[in-house]
Parts: structure tokens; C-alpha cells; sequence
């Protein structure tokens, strides 16, 4: 059987547990989490600070914004499921399908569009089919090289550029450095290997996220793991 899909939670785009609503699922997650809670609060602030700042914005690239929106709303929808085969088959045919044009969209704005090309949702979009696109880890690189000034900006998060860094170490085959990334182990989500990971609090404090163990819990909850035995093999 194949072995147990990456779980990766608090993402931003379409179903952002950033988003201005409220997201029950999240609410009740932190219940059970609450050393998570104020982490996803400044969050929750931060993002909606960058919408305030970008509400008399009208993208300039409004078909690309739809494209990009409805590429990850299937994105989303390919990933709502129960993890059987037949999932994972239909998650990796969707991503699979998103790559190139998610590739185009890069190599056109030599980067990822900004927010006046295609608007925060846009941005989110785009953000979250690059940390998808798994089988060119080559490309994610790129995308990542590239991030600095909108992290600087505040366009995209330090959460999402930890994310993307994770994303981009596994999928190179490299210990990650602040344990995003995680796996099914024994039917329980435990990250996939990291560099130091004594000291992955701290850095994950250094860019204001919460524990480890925090994380983790909130995983859980959002996404109960599947049955897998001590290898990460679905039972």
C-alpha cells in the first residue's frame, strides 16, 4: 500500500482557517489545543491586517485570479476525503494537472503574482498549488528562492514561507527544519525528519509559530491520521 500522505495544516487559499469567518472545524480544534490558540489569533490579525491594507486593490489580472482560485478549489476538493487509494489517486491527478499551469503563471511574473495582480485569495491560491506541486521539487525550490521580498512585504507569511521551506527539504530528500511536514506513523502523525530536532521549538518560535507538539495536536484534530502500521504503510 502506499505509504501515508504529508499532512500539512494551517494552510492559507480557498478553506483558509485564516479567513475573517470564523471556521468551526479550526474553533473546535483549539479546544482541544489551546497552546495553539494564540499563535492562530496573530495569524488570523495578520492576515486580516493584509486585507485591510489591500481592500481598494482591483487586480489587475482578474481571468488569472478566477483560474488560479478554481485550480484550488479543486486542489482542496481532491484532498476532502477518507486518504484510500482512490483519494490519493485523484489528489495526485489534480496536482498533477495543476502543475504546469501553475509553472506558467510563475515563469509569466517571475515569481508568484502579487497581490495587485491577483488580490490576496489570488496570492493564496497560487501559494498553496506551488506547495503542492511535489513532483517538481526543482520548481518549488524556485518559487521559494524568490519569496523574501513578499515575506518582507507581509504578502505572504512567515508560516507560509516555513511551510514551503519543509515542503521543499522533504521533497529533496533533506531533514526539514520546522517539522511541518508529517506522516502517519502507527495511525498517529509524527514529522517526517528533521535537522536538530531538539532545537525545532526554537526555530519555530523564531518565526512566531507555535510548538511542535501544539501543531501537531491541531493536525490531529483536523485531520484524524490513517490506519498505518510502525513503517507508515496503510493497514
Amino acid at each position: 500500500m502506499r505509504r501515508a500522505i504529508v499532512a500539512v495544516v494551517l494552510l492559507a487559499g480557498t478553506g483558509s482557517v485564516l479567513a475573517e469567518e470564523a471556521d468551526p472545524q479550526l474553533d473546535a480544534a483549539l479546544l482541544q489545543c489551546p497552546g495553539a490558540a494564540p499563535f492562530v489569533k496573530a495569524d488570523r490579525l495578520r492576515e486580516q491586517a493584509l486585507a485591510r491594507r489591500s481592500a481598494g486593490i482591483v487586480p489587475s489580472e482578474p481571468d488569472l485570479r478566477e483560474q488560479l482560485l478554481e485550480m484550488a478549489r479543486l486542489d482542496q476538493q481532491a484532498r476532502d476525503g477518507d486518504w484510500s487509494q482512490a483519494m490519493v489517486e485523484k489528489m495526485l491527478a489534480v496536482d498533477a494537472a495543476n502543475l504546469p499551469k501553475i509553472r506558467q503563471v510563475v515563469a509569466d511574473h517571475g515569481g508568484l503574482p502579487d497581490v495587485r495582480a491577483v488580490g490576496v485569495d489570488g496570492l493564496r491560491a497560487a501559494w498553496l498549488l506551488v506547495q503542492h506541486a511535489d513532483a517538481d521539487a526543482g520548481f518549488q525550490r524556485q518559487v521559494l528562492d524568490g519569496l523574501a521580498p513578499k515575506v518582507a512585504s507581509g504578502e505572504v507569511s512567515s508560516r507560509e514561507f516555513a511551510l514551503l521551506t519543509d515542503r521543499v527539504l522533504v521533497n529533496s530528500g533533506k531533514p526539514q527544519r520546522y517539522g511541518s511536514q508529517l506522516a502517519a506513523i502507527g495511525g498517529k502523525w509524527q514529522p517526517k525528519a528533521m535537522e536538530a530536532p531538539e532545537q525545532v521549538d526554537q526555530r519555530r518560535a523564531s518565526i512566531g509559530q507555535m510548538p511542535l507538539a501544539d501543531y501537531i495536536c491541531v493536525a490531529a484534530q483536523m485531520f484524524p491520521a490513517p490506519a498505518t502500521d510502525a513503517d507508515g504503510k496503510r493497514l
